[in-house]
């Protein structure tokens, strides 16, 4: 009786066997029919015999629910921290003739040492991007100046100047903006471009970001004083998630440098 008791809790149908088990070979052809995942016995002398069931068949998942985890990877391109390697390239990216003047310390470069002393300075968080065929990196987007608390950060992204035009730079701002406001409770993002540099974005303007203010002659550069526009991107600018667009913002907010 406590056999059948416990063939029972084993989804046996007891009260459907017309002969009842006589031996551990009737037992474990009985298991083998039960509608559980699979089982195993292990007998008197140590012998383990594994019995048949649902856990010897693919598992078919029907959950619909999304998953929460954030996407860092596009079809051309994925995002990875900065590991100790990833400081040379960067350090190149930065001081290059063709994005220096654009980037962070606007056409001074310090010694590497000093760069690679203030790369996480004012960061809240920052990627290297990368090809995602053969790794090969191609750029740095950072999130900076962040008041997490009034719902803003500041977004920098550079890339390596062949790779303008082609959309693997726009794919890689829209993966970040997209994790950006998926993991941190972040309002808008503030993006503060020189004049010199408007014209790669101002197609965007109403559509994938806002001018919320422009500084007239604020910035010298070549001969002469440009404008500087202050963006924002909001959530929900769908377009930026396909947009095919080079993307150089500068990043020269307060306490960047």
């Amino acid at each position: 009786m406590s056999l059948l008791t416990w063939l029972e809790t084993k989804g046996v149908a007891v009260s459907g066997v017309r002969v009842q088990p006589a031996s551990v070979g009737d037992v474990l052809a009985l298991l083998d029919k039960a509608d559980v995942p699979g089982l195993s016995i292990r007998l008197i002398d140590g012998t383990a015999v594994k019995t048949g069931g649902l856990a010897d068949h693919p598992v078919v998942r029907t959950s619909t629910e999304p998953s929460l985890a954030p996407v860092l990877e596009g079809h051309d391109v994925r995002l990875n921290t900065i590991g100790p390697e990833d400081v040379r390239f960067l350090y190149t990216l930065a001081t290059q003739p063709d994005t220096c003047f654009r980037w962070r310390y606007r056409g001074n470069p310090p010694p590497i040492d000093r760069f690679a002393a203030d790369l996480w300075a004012n960061v809240l968080v920052q990627f290297v991007a990368r090809r995602t065929g053969d790794g090969e990196p191609v750029g740095h987007l950072v999130a900076y100046g962040a008041d997490v608390a009034q719902g803003y950060a500041y977004l920098g992204a550079v890339f390596q100047p062949w790779y303008t035009g082609t959309g693997l730079a726009a794919q890689a701002v829209a993966t970040f903006v997209r994790y950006l406001f998926h993991t941190h409770p972040l309002r808008k993002l503030y993006l503060e471009v020189p004049g010199y540099n408007w014209e790669q974005l101002r197609s965007g303007e109403g559509r994938l970001f806002q001018v919320e203010g422009i500084m007239r002659d604020h910035e010298h550069f070549a001969g002469r004083y440009w404008d500087r526009y202050l963006c924002a991107i909001y959530p929900g600018a769908g377009g930026l998630l396909s947009a095919d667009r080079p993307s150089y913002a500068h990043s020269d907010a307060p306490g960047w440098r």
